[in-house]
């Protein structure tokens, strides 16, 4: 093995080894009344596997880090030092320290922590016993009893917890060779996809043999691509484990209390999807702590336990990946959402707007409520991002709100972003490709269902719902085979909670595409997600439904269809 791959596996085990360190103290803090010892020996082995591994590699600084907090630890299961808050903070800040110090050490980066002396200093401290006791008050000391109460030490090779040995089943697997069967996989989709073209047109004489082993080949086909795309799949939990630290953090900050309550955390999704998945949970989470879970003596005031709520779910359902962050604070004040529109310009003071039209402009850009500018909030530059990334992955995200009692998000997501079910959709001369999750029904309207254009653009008439339409052939400044509506189709899609209707000329099949992205070779394209190989080997664009509504309000420039 080279020297690059023994530094990245050991990157990778290190990232791992914290994050498990990070994620049992905090397990450790919620219980503190009844110490586990179970988490402390696993905090020691995570430690005294990075310091040997550190220091194995040259890595002297992380491993004197990983030395001084391993001492800190043998007073913990020897139950000479006491589980306080304090002594909680001072573990994740050195946890903190160990993962910047990673940070630094997989960069090359020159320099140290600005914290790394302090932090030294403090464990250093506590395992000479100076502050052993700090934070009297309430705290818990783990009982003596050494080997015999926590169990043999890693040296003697037992004292495993249920999840280690899970670790031990599973394999290390780079990306790139991923990608690489992900597209492998692609290619016999789209190979598939030609053959049963060709057996369209074949003499009858041989159809039935043909279609038998095209029958059998696509079977193995798909069990290929269910295994291949299994190995993408990561348990969700590898990002909900990182937002109870994130959670503790701002609470404390704010001075309120705010228990985080996961489930569905075997919930799996693409690796794609987890790594842009974080960042808006971490602002919803944020924004239900700023704004949602009221202060201790408030929800005393409303008769509410002082510590507040935050739940976290995931789980698959019709092909979709769900999340829901839902608190139990004070909930959405629509009146002052509405105040604040008309004042920026959003809203007129007499319109009539729907409570899903006034709860959805906390989405919208520069948008916010607070008073003030804290640090976590105040610029409105939040729920836009959340928006805005989850629709880039092809999902959706909606809030319900009840006033006094709390406020859900709920997000859809695909399950994975390599290969999607796709309708094809003829404009022109032109196939484009529309992702399935994002159709809500196609209808071929009637001439009194389209009234024809309006101040602010088409609309056409579903069930008595005027829906804003777009031509796809004014966008892409191609000729229609149609120009009149009701000879052509509408293709209802949702945006931002609402529905949209796309004129096209003609629907074509279903089938499973392969997503191919236009940046590496080209650049990105207004209202277009990717590219795909049809079974005719032509090529046909993926549409961007988010894409191609802001590309309609900005070639309208009055927020129209056309």
């Amino acid at each position: 093995m080279s020297h690059d791959a023994t530094l990245e596996m050991f990157f990778e085990e290190a990232a791992d080894l914290v994050r498990d360190c990070e994620a049992a103290l905090l397990r450790l803090e919620q219980a503190s009344s009844e110490p586990d010892p179970g988490l402390v020996n696993r905090i020691f082995r995570n430690v005294h596997t990075l310091k040997g591994s550190s220091a194995m590699l040259g890595f002297d600084r992380l491993a004197g880090v990983a030395h001084a907090l391993e001492d800190v630890l043998v007073r913990m299961r020897k139950g000479e030092q006491a589980i306080t808050p304090l002594l909680v903070d001072t573990l994740l800040a050195s946890v903190d320290v160990l993962r910047r110090l990673l940070e630094r050490a997989r960069q090359g980066s020159a320099g140290e922590p600005e914290d790394l002396e302090a932090t030294l200093t403090t464990l250093r401290a506590l395992t000479v016993g100076a502050a052993a006791h700090v934070g009297g008050n309430g705290s818990v000391t783990i009982p003596a009893g050494g080997a015999g109460l926590f169990g043999p030490t890693p040296d003697e090779g037992e004292g495993q917890d249920p999840d280690r040995s899970a670790e031990a089943t599973t394999v290390r697997v780079s990306i790139e060779k991923v990608d690489s069967l992900v597209n492998l996989v692609g290619e016999i989709v789209i190979t598939q996809s030609m053959i049963d073209r060709l057996v369209a047109d074949l003499a009858p004489d041989r159809v039935a043999q043909l279609e038998q082993a095209v029958a059998q080949m696509d079977r193995h086909a798909r069990e290929l691509h269910e295994r291949v795309m299994a190995v993408r799949m990561l348990p969700i939990r590898t990002v909900f484990s990182r937002c109870q630290r994130l959670v503790r953090d701002l609470a404390h900050a704010q001075g309120k209390q705010v228990v985080l309550e996961t489930s569905g955390e075997d919930t799996e999704v693409d690796k794609g999807v987890i790594e842009q998945i974080a960042d808006p949970l971490t602002h919803l989470l944020r924004n239900a702590i700023d704004h949602g879970i009221e202060t201790p003596e408030a929800r005393r005031l409303a008769g509410k336990p002082e510590v507040g709520s935050l739940r976290l779910r995931a789980y698959q359902e019709g092909g979709n990946i769900h999340l829901e962050v839902a608190d139990d604070g004070r909930g959405l004040d629509r009146e002052r959402i509405a105040r604040k529109a008309v004042q920026v310009g959003l809203l007129t003071a007499d319109a009539r707007a729907t409570d899903d039209e006034i709860f959805g402009l906390i989405f919208r850009p520069g948008f916010s409520t607070a008073e003030t500018v804290s640090q976590v909030s105040g610029r409105g530059v939040g729920l836009d991002v959340v928006r805005r990334n989850i629709e880039t992955l092809g999902g959706s995200v909606t809030v319900h709100t009840e006033p006094a009692r709390g406020t859900t998000f709920h997000i859809r997501l695909p399950l994975t972003l390599a290969i999607l079910d796709g309708q094809s959709l003829r404009v022109g001369s032109q196939t484009y490709v529309l992702p399935l999750t994002a159709i809500v029904e196609s209808v071929r309207p009637r001439p009194e269902q389209v009234p024809g254009a309006l101040t602010d653009g088409e609309v056409v008439v579903i069930r008595g719902r005027a829906l804003p339409m777009i031509r796809l052939h004014h966008l892409f400044d191609i000729v229609p085979a149609v120009e009149d509506p009701a000879q052509g189709i509408v293709v209802l899609v949702e945006h931002e909670g609402r529905d949209v209707a796309l004129l096209v000329d003609e629907l074509l099949g279903q089938q499973p595409v392969v997503i191919k992205g236009l940046e590496a070779n080209f650049q990105k394209v207004a209202g277009v997600a990717g590219a795909t190989i049809l079974s005719d080997g032509g090529v046909a664009l993926i549409l961007d439904v988010p894409g191609l509504v802001a590309l309609s309000r900005a070639r309208s420039g009055n927020g129209g269809g056309r």
